[in-house]
């Protein structure tokens, strides 16, 4: 049975933004391990491993996203007892542009706003005392 999608309606945009990434770095790291599988399979087998064979390493240097959301600001507030504000901060909140999201918020295809982004890999940092 395939697993159930959970559809989510509205999210701050910096979560869906970093969904996206985890997203990339899972695929990464299903390469990677398949990779790690493939040299493991030609260093123990004796016909292959004569013939100094590598496995192929596979990278992604870089994925281009284009998301079509309607965002929207939302103002929090916290206030003590007496009505004083303690904090006050602007949320920008994100929700997929479909047909679900279209009917339950009656939003209009004109309102919506083309998120774009660019997850690029750089080196990794130097290590500490190496």
């Amino acid at each position: 049975m395939a697993d159930e999608i959970e559809e989510v309606l509205v999210r701050p945009l910096g979560e869906v933004l970093a969904r996206v990434g985890e997203g990339v770095a899972q695929a990464q790291r299903a390469m990677d391990l398949n990779s790690i599988a493939t040299q493991t399979l030609i260093d123990n087998d004796p016909v292959l491993s004569e013939y100094g064979l590598q496995a192929t390493w596979y990278h992604m240097p870089e994925v281009t996203l284009e998301l079509k959301m309607s965002l929207a600001l939302k103002r929090e507030t916290r206030t003590d007892t007496s009505g004083r504000v303690l904090v006050s901060r602007l949320s920008l909140l994100a929700a997929p542009h479909n047909a679900k999201v279209q009917n339950t918020l009656g939003l209009d295809v004109q309102g919506t706003s083309v998120v774009k982004a660019r997850i690029v890999s750089i080196p990794p940092p130097p290590r500490a005392g190496g």
